[in-house]
């Protein structure tokens, strides 16, 4: 069994939650667009933005992993990259199909993640529930935007 370090559960839960309220209050926004202060058009942009950045944070993660010798060859820092690559074409993207690739592309890099090996299984276990959740946030989005 991996050893859990004796302050993931409070920091890394927080941490974790702090990442998610974007995309609530995307979610929020998306339903019940008056509580919106700001122009509609650059909040969409934020949101595409702050999911770029934390698929491009992923990717970093991986980095880490690997340079501390675990998760398969270096051909992570490769594959790594791609999350980074995608961002960059998904924030030229129109806001829909932006969403829907940002969708694809955590729960790609959430099961790469969740099925690879030397990967340490609390890290696992965090990517699945917070990946779950996240992917579930911005499809609940765009359904809300479908019927608003």
């Amino acid at each position: 069994m991996t050893h859990i370090p004796p302050f993931w559960s409070r920091i890394v839960t927080l941490a974790g939650i702090f990442g998610l309220l974007p995309f609530v209050l995307a979610f929020i926004v998306t339903i019940n667009p008056n509580l919106l202060p700001i122009d509609k058009a650059i909040f969409e942009s934020a949101i595409i933005g702050f999911g770029v950045l934390i698929l491009s944070f992923l990717g970093g993660v991986r980095w880490g992993i690997r340079l501390q010798g675990g998760a398969g060859s270096d051909l992570i820092f490769i594959v790594g990259m791609l999350g980074s690559a995608v961002g960059f074409f998904i924030l030229l993207m129109p806001h829909d199909f932006g969403l829907i690739v940002l969708t694809i592309g955590f729960a790609l890099q959430g099961a790469w993640d969740i099925w690879s090996s030397g990967v340490p299984q609390f890290y696992a276990r965090l990517r699945a529930s917070m990946t779950g959740l996240v992917c579930l946030i911005l499809i609940a989005i765009l359904i809300a935007r479908i019927f608003i």
